[in-house]
């Protein structure tokens, strides 16, 4: 059998082979494998073969006990063929048969290749915000008004990559910078696609809301993008780490559409549906005349009975008291 000593990121830190039919694990330096955690007791399990030839780990009345790797019920016995880990003390422990099979060897790649794809990806996302600017600009073109934002938006990025690259180097022990800036570069270009998106959709069929609270697709996609950082970096507890992720994009989402909530109900509809669109992006039907003449008629005796009405507090009340 092989006994395994994992670290607290989840990495083997030791691996034993035990050829007898018996392992002892344990403080004292008379067992098979001695674990160096003061939790642990000197003589803290046996691992034997049942009759079955499955392996089961035994505790031998330990203090601490011993429990399943991702359980919290202790134990006195527990059969390794389906759940190979065991927790003891403070220490993780993996027993596997040496017929166990392993999964097969991952395809590397090289540093290298991931900043070819980096270089590549900012090439392309660069040229995306020319574009978008070019589209938008409605002023003489200048380098400040070109240059200033191309170079804060990329200060954020390679802050961005930076820190996670610094998080990699401490959970893995390498930084990794190419490929957290490939996944940055990535997400960003997602970013801006999704934006276009949500602005050409909101023209197209005059949808109001889409306008409105397209920013719960950009917390998706940084959502989306925590988890491939995470999963580049590895980390033992994924699912806790990814979880509390999870519950700050859901916290950050929720405050948004409270906040447009809020302000619709105070200030009413946006006016507009953002960006304006080509005249054949326009998908929706207009409205006849008959029908823009009879909605504005209904929206004048609607300003004409609120222009008679003494206001009822809230956010337009405050500025009106203050002028």
């Amino acid at each position: 059998m092989w006994i395994e000593v994992l670290s607290r990121y989840g990495e083997v830190a030791a691996r034993e082979r035990v050829d007898a039919a018996e392992a002892r694990v344990g403080r004292a330096f008379d067992n098979d494998v001695v674990v160096d955690d003061p939790h642990v007791a000197p003589h803290h399990l046996r691992i034997y073969r049942g009759e079955d030839g499955e392996l089961i780990a035994e505790d031998l009345g330990s203090v601490n006990g011993m429990y399943p790797e991702h359980g919290a019920k202790r134990v006195p016995r527990l059969p390794l063929a389906g759940e190979p880990g065991i927790r003891i003390g403070r220490t993780t422990l993996r027993v596997h048969d040496g017929a166990h099979p392993v999964a097969p060897e991952r395809p590397l790649t090289p540093p290298r290749a991931h900043a070819e794809w980096a270089m590549g990806l900012a090439a392309a996302l660069l040229a995306l915000l020319l574009l978008l600017q070019w589209l938008t600009l409605t002023t003489e073109p200048s380098a400040n008004v070109v240059l200033l934002p191309l170079l804060g938006f990329a200060t954020v990025l390679a802050l961005w990559s930076g820190v996670w690259a610094v998080l990699s180097r401490v959970f893995f022990g390498q930084a990794r910078f190419s490929l957290q800036l490939r996944i940055a570069l990535t997400a960003s270009i997602a970013l801006v696609l999704w934006d276009q998106l949500a602005e050409s959709l909101a023209f197209s069929f005059a949808w109001r809301e889409m306008a409105e609270y397209a920013g719960l697709g950009t917390w998706a996609l940084l959502a989306a993008t925590c988890y491939a950082h995470l999963h580049a970096i590895g980390p033992r507890h994924m699912r806790a780490a990814m979880g509390i992720v999870l519950a700050l994009m859901a916290a950050g989402a929720l405050l948004q559409y409270a906040t447009q909530t809020e302000t619709r109900n105070l200030l009413g509809q946006r006016a507009s549906l953002g960006e304006l669109r080509p005249p054949a992006f326009r998908l929706a039907p207009l409205a006849t005349t008959d029908e823009f003449f009879e909605r504005a008629g209904s929206t004048k005796v609607k300003v004409d009975r609120a222009r008679t009405r003494e206001p009822s507090g809230g956010l337009l009340s405050e500025f009106e008291n203050r002028d």
